[in-house]
């Protein structure tokens, strides 16, 4: 086996954080680009689903997108339409670095982001970092601010399910982000109606980002973490594991799996969840 085997079989089934594999990979990008990508395809196309193919494209997927690899584009999006499928790829990925894969893939394709937001079928958490997204290509004029507005407008009155659901959660986000005051009726309405779950978010917190927003609106898109993906591995750092993380435990229900460290945290505190439940946890 050559190098470039040896890692990629280093990040099937990774027990720890591969970085040598990742640097690897990196280091030895032409030859190491068609294996990962084939793995993307093979799961997005639903050939091989396995864990060691799954676990081969989460980390493919950050280095296509540190390469700004387009091509990768279509298949995240395949997997994310389809639902369920996305989370046992990413795992804590669909909320931590989502919205900078789609950042990082999209190449213009904004159509195909609206239309992962008006999927009901789509991963939850995949519709929110689109709109994160779409938010992201305003913020850099890739998008017009008043086509952005009036796109928001229409989700309040379209968007499904008309119910309890993340994809409010996202749609109040992007409203804040981009620090648009003339909608804040239409997300205290959704507020009111009960479409963005109060657990996680009160109308009191997106007031205060949107009023971060205003105030800077490149320091709030960084205080989220919103941006390309510029360095795979220090993106994937989050994911890191020390010895304690993976020792032997008892098993527990994740009552919080989808949600990320920097979301807001689902007690109610109005603290982000990795200042607050996380570190009970």
């Amino acid at each position: 086996m050559n190098l470039v085997d040896v890692a990629l079989a280093d990040l099937s089934g990774a027990e720890t954080f591969p970085l040598d594999a990742l640097m690897t990979l990196r280091q030895k990008w032409t030859e190491a680009r068609a294996p990962l990508f084939a793995a993307l395809e093979a799961y997005a196309s639903g050939a091989d689903r396995s864990e060691e193919t799954a676990s081969r494209a989460f980390f493919g997927l950050h280095l296509l997108a540190e390469k700004r690899d387009a091509a990768a584009f279509a298949p995240l999006v395949a997997v994310a339409l389809e639902g369920a499928p996305l989370y046992d790829m990413l795992g804590d990925g669909t909320t931590e670095t989502l919205p900078s894969l789609f950042v990082s893939l999209c190449d213009g394709d904004f159509a195909t982001l609206r239309k992962i937001v008006e999927t009901p079928q789509a991963d939850e958490w995949a519709r929110v970092a689109a709109i994160e997204a779409l938010a992201w290509f305003v913020h850099t004029g890739e998008i017009p601010l008043e086509d952005m507005r009036e796109t928001l407008a229409n989700w309040f009155e379209t968007l499904e399910p008309r119910e309890t659901h993340v994809v409010w959660y996202g749609l109040q986000a992007g409203v804040a982000l981009l620090g648009l005051s003339e909608l804040e009726p239409q997300v205290a309405r959704a507020f009111r109606q009960k479409l963005v779950d109060n657990d996680i978010l009160g109308f009191e917190d997106f007031q205060d980002d949107l009023r971060a927003a205003r105030a800077d609106r490149a320091g709030f898109f960084k205080e989220r973490g919103l941006g390309p993906i510029d360095d795979a591995v220090a993106a994937l750092e989050v994911f890191d594991m020390d010895e304690e993380d993976l020792a032997p435990q008892p098993p527990a229900e994740n009552k919080f799996k989808h949600v990320g460290r920097n979301d807001p945290c689902p007690c109610g505190s109005g603290k982000k969840y990795k200042k607050c439940c996380l570190q009970a946890e």
